[in-house]
């Protein structure tokens, strides 16, 4: 990576971090571009110099922060001696507390909010879901395959079961903060019914 890149990089994740807080605190609808580089310490150029519309940086706001985790998955996919139980509890514990301490969780929360107003948002969040469902269930039926995941649920319906676990316990999370995201992945573990490889009858 040259050094224009690097500084084109790092333009980038100072205009994001300032997003999100102010995003945070304030909420989308009332967080102007003005306010986002002026926090960052930028001008608006260096905004549309990355982003075109406030509604793209808001979703790759979103995507940023919780990509990784399928992309990590996707990588297991394709080890050869792989280990589809242990790399989705540990992943799926990497994303729980990365995409919420990193500012992704309560932004996908947002960018729900306000897609009835914002058809672009609406129609880029719905085929981001899909996305991840679709991978989910794949992922999931793998697992069935392997005889790790014994739940009678279809793959495709327990893809959907752990993304709204994901956003439900995010949800509650951000209301109240004695909520423990982290209880998500063990309730789902037990959605999953979980036979570890080493217990089998």
């Amino acid at each position: 990576m040259n050094y224009f890149q690097r500084q084109s990089e790092d333009t980038i994740n100072k205009l994001m971090r300032s997003g999100i807080e102010l995003f945070s605190k304030q909420g989308y609808s009332s967080t102007s571009i003005n306010q986002i580089v002026e926090h960052a310490g930028y001008s608006k150029g260096a905004f549309y110099a990355h982003f075109s519309t406030k509604e793209e940086f808001m979703l790759k706001l979103i995507k940023e922060g919780i990509d990784f985790y399928f992309e990590d998955l996707k990588e297991e996919l394709n080890q050869k001696d792989r280990d589809l139980l242990n790399k989705f509890k540990e992943h799926s514990m990497r994303l729980v507390n990365e995409s919420y301490e990193k500012g992704s969780s309560p932004m996908l929360l947002q960018g729900c909010m306000i897609s009835n107003e914002l058809p672009q948002i609406k129609e880029s969040l719905i085929l981001q879901m899909e996305g991840w469902r679709s991978f989910l269930t794949h992922f999931f039926q793998e697992m069935k395959n392997e005889g790790i995941v014994r739940s009678p649920l279809d793959a495709r319906t327990l893809a959907t079961a752990g993304m709204a676990l994901f956003n439900g316990y995010n949800l509650q999370h951000f209301v109240d903060n004695r909520i423990q995201i982290q209880e998500m992945l063990i309730v789902f573990i037990e959605l999953l019914q979980i036979q570890e490889p080493n217990k089998k009858d």
